[in-house]
């Protein structure tokens, strides 16, 4: 608030932001430029992928579908849904120059996975031990379904 002309863009997962939903309300309460990017995959991915390298088959991680930008249309602000990479660039080109808040909402595929800069032994261990687990407990489909997601982004070279 102290600098209104300065471009602020935030950046969260769709967990981060539903927990503090609050602060968009304060967004269009004061009419601050600020745009909210949200990374939309319908779950705590973040935990997610813990509980995999931990040897654990993900549970109770998946987040109910919700549409924030009709939220926060709702709430006052500029609110866009972008459901294909191609709309990206005007999704933002709208956003930013948009003269008060708004929220970017990226639908994003629920099984690719953040991988972490630094790979250990024990992540590598413990995620496949947490697909064996999967497969066996009937999951063939979901462990499949997560690789082919992921596989795309494994560093070649």
């Amino acid at each position: 608030m102290a600098y209104p002309d300065r471009q602020v863009i935030s950046v969260s997962g769709d967990g981060g932001l539903s927990m503090l939903m609050g602060e968009i309300l304060t967004l269009a309460a004061y009419n601050l430029p600020v745009t909210v990017v949200v990374f939309n995959n319908s779950s705590l991915g973040m935990v997610k992928l813990e509980m995999l390298v931990d040897g654990m088959p993900d549970f109770g991680v998946d987040v109910p579908q919700t549409n924030y930008a009709a939220i926060a249309q709702a709430a006052g602000l500029q609110g866009i849904r972008v459901e294909q990479p191609k709309d990206l660039e005007g999704a933002f080109s709208t956003a930013l120059s948009h003269q008060g808040p708004s929220l970017v909402e990226i639908i994003t595929d629920p099984n690719a996975l953040s991988i972490p800069p630094q790979i250990e032994s024990a992540q590598i261990f413990g995620f496949a031990t947490a697909m064996s687990k999967m497969v066996f407990n009937g999951g063939a489909g979901e462990a499949v379904s997560m690789a082919r997601s992921n596989l795309r982004n494994i560093p070649r070279g």
